[in-house]
């Protein structure tokens, strides 16, 4: 009898741990001492030179996009040379859904839509359905994690915010970086917010942000590679 209670209490422990495992957002990267650089919002006019860059250096990054935010994927020729020409250098695609609404607001048709219209979005211009999603804001309720879960998504935060939406100053940015980590934290993976909706992070705080991971003796990966598992649905 005992042994049999201790077999329901160990299944107990276990579903509960997996349903939490299951309903967190992914905040950082499980591969130590590597560092996943994501850009939210775009893509925009600055970021098909960022990619550009990243190229140059040999940087992979996370692209977690919009179909209808600052620029319009549907009919904006820059916003989709951009999307091709980061799928095409192997950075990652990952949804920030349609339109950034607050997902915790939204209705059930709405929320879907907003999953649904970037779905079919990517799937036209690059041939691929994302299985990562940042919500905006960084805002989702338990319930909406699950319900993203349900839909086929790892959902993903961040450890560490360069705050570049503030003041644009590089100083401070790296500043919002060390904060987070250095050299010392090298048995442990960090995930990195950026917007490349700004055209001082797409340069001047990207080309910075890349000196101070590598002079901190980190790697590169995306959040794919943070996570380890597919990309794409």
């Amino acid at each position: 009898m005992f042994a049999k209670l201790s077999i329901l209490l160990g299944s107990a422990v276990m579903l509960a741990s997996s349903l939490v495992s299951a309903q967190s957002m992914v905040r950082n990267c499980n591969k130590p001492g590597y560092v996943a650089i994501t850009y939210d919002d775009g893509p925009n006019v600055y970021t098909e030179e960022l990619v550009s860059y990243l190229d140059s250096v040999g940087v992979k990054a996370t692209f977690f996009i919009n179909g209808d935010n600052f620029l319009q994927l549907n009919d904006s020729v820059p916003a989709q040379n951009a999307l091709k020409a980061a799928y095409a250098s192997n950075h990652q695609i990952a949804s920030h859904t349609w339109s950034h609404k607050d997902l915790n607001t939204l209705s059930d048709d709405e929320f879907t839509s907003e999953l649904v219209k970037l779905e079919q979005i990517t799937q036209r211009l690059i041939g691929v359905k994302p299985a990562y999603l940042r919500p905006p804001y960084g805002s989702a309720s338990t319930e909406t994690i699950g319900k993203l879960n349900d839909k086929g998504y790892e959902v993903i935060e961040w450890s560490t915010d360069t705050k570049d939406y503030e003041n644009h100053d590089v100083s401070q940015e790296i500043d919002n970086v060390r904060s987070s980590f250095t050299s010392a934290n090298k048995n442990e993976g960090f995930i990195i917010l950026a917007h490349d909706v700004y055209e001082q992070t797409t340069t001047e705080m990207t080309y910075a942000l890349v000196e101070y991971i590598k002079q901190e003796g980190f790697k590169f990966c995306t959040v794919a590679e943070c996570v380890g598992k597919p990309a794409y649905k």
